[in-house]
């Protein structure tokens, strides 16, 4: 999410979605030799598309709002991505597997929104960086994107942070 981010700051919005569809749909790609699900990569890449979009609204909203500054601005945009990402998500699971939306999305909220700051505050990091120190010096903040998607990889590879008993567990009293 980061390079997406950054993305939007710095690209077009032909850039940015070019480069956020691509890469959602390479991780759609099973890693097991499964078989794609083409209805799911059509989802999470028109989800993403839709949420950068929205993003990029925001963050370009800097010339017609005078208080905008482009962390503040930043923030805005990293927020409707988070919105645009997991409302969608969270209906598609609600409508499949039954349950709440808000409790969904209260779930995936749960899970991934400290995810999504600091991805953020990285994406902002680097472009504050770029813009004032040159290209290189953000080169050295690829370890740490690394290490926080690593981290978040391993976070939810184990068995009790899966998001489905989070989702389907009922309320006490509940049959």
């Amino acid at each position: 999410m980061p390079s997406i981010l950054i993305a939007i700051v710095d690209f077009s919005l032909f850039e940015a979605l070019l480069i956020a569809t691509v890469s959602t749909a390479a991780q759609c790609i099973p890693k097991d030799s499964g078989k794609p699900r083409p209805v799911q990569m059509l989802f999470n890449v028109s989800t993403v598309a839709v949420a950068v979009a929205l993003a990029e609204l925001f963050f370009q909203s800097r010339t017609t709002v005078p208080w905008g500054s482009d962390s503040l601005l930043l923030c805005l945009a990293a927020a409707s991505f988070f919105f645009a990402q997991t409302i969608p998500v969270a209906t598609i699971i609600s409508l499949t597997e039954g349950g709440s939306v808000l409790r969904t999305w209260s779930s995936i909220f749960h899970l991934s929104f400290s995810y999504y700051v600091l991805n953020a505050g990285v994406a902002s990091l680097v472009t504050a960086a770029g813009h004032r120190i040159g290209w290189q010096i953000p080169l050295l903040l690829l370890p740490v994107m690394y290490g926080v998607y690593t981290s978040y990889q391993l976070y939810f590879s184990q068995p009790e942070r899966s998001l489905s008993p989070m989702v389907l567990a009922k309320p006490a009293g509940s049959i």
